[in-house]
């Protein structure tokens, strides 16, 4: 049973192409903005980190996974609070309700490739903890403010829809076309990728079939 890396599903909410290239066809590339995405992880990156302030827990680089989405994943950072609703830990009594803040580093987006993420990482921990989460955190650096998301039965299952199109791509080791526009001119990926090549070609291939159709 094949796994996938669970920030995958904010690569693939964005453009599937660049995901397939990452994932399927290993590829990658620097640039400005995914120096300073790994920046601003670096905060969330120590896997040893626990802070005790009274009732709130804090550890960083926890590692969840899903049986049911096949999914591995970390969490950039976890805040427990004591609630009788909540999980039980190996190192303090009682139960404690969850609260995921994940990090990025630009602004708030229009889309919910951030927001599916975040789902997905809610979703991993209900399954491995037998719990339910109302809502978690995206904190991002640009505005240095924390936006709380509400989980919904919608974004739940918009994430089951969304991981299993990524299973089908890479089960058959698909590479989608792209979808050319204004988010490929900051892509790292973008050299790799050629979508203003893919599209045409894309296009091209429209046109001989609209033709052959007037052929019949």
């Amino acid at each position: 049973m094949t796994f996938l890396q669970l920030n995958g599903i904010q690569h693939f909410s964005f453009c599937p192409r660049q995901w397939a290239l990452i994932t399927i066809e290993q590829a990658w590339a620097e640039n400005e903005d995914t120096v300073i995405g790994d920046l601003v992880h670096r905060v969330s990156d120590d896997a040893l980190f626990r802070e005790k302030r009274r009732h709130l827990i804090t550890l960083r680089a926890v590692p969840i996974r899903s049986n049911e989405l096949r999914l591995n994943g970390i969490i950039d950072v976890l805040e427990l609070r004591k609630n009788e609703r909540g999980m039980r830990t190996s190192f303090e009594e009682g139960l404690w309700m969850p609260n995921i803040v994940e990090y990025k580093k630009g602004a708030p987006k229009k889309n919910l490739c951030d927001v599916l993420q975040l789902t997905a990482q809610v979703m991993c921990l209900e399954e491995m903890h037998g719990i339910h989460i109302d809502s978690s955190s995206l904190f991002y650096k640009s505005t240095n403010r924390r936006e709380i998301i509400t989980i919904t039965a919608d974004l739940r299952e918009k994430v089951r829809l969304t991981v299993s199109q990524m299973h089908d791509c890479y089960d058959e080791r698909i590479t989608p076309n792209a979808s050319y526009g204004k988010h490929c001119q900051r892509c790292s990926l973008v050299e790799h990728c050629w979508p203003d090549l893919t599209k045409r070609s894309r296009q091209v291939h429209r046109y001989i079939e609209r033709k052959w159709e007037e052929l019949q």
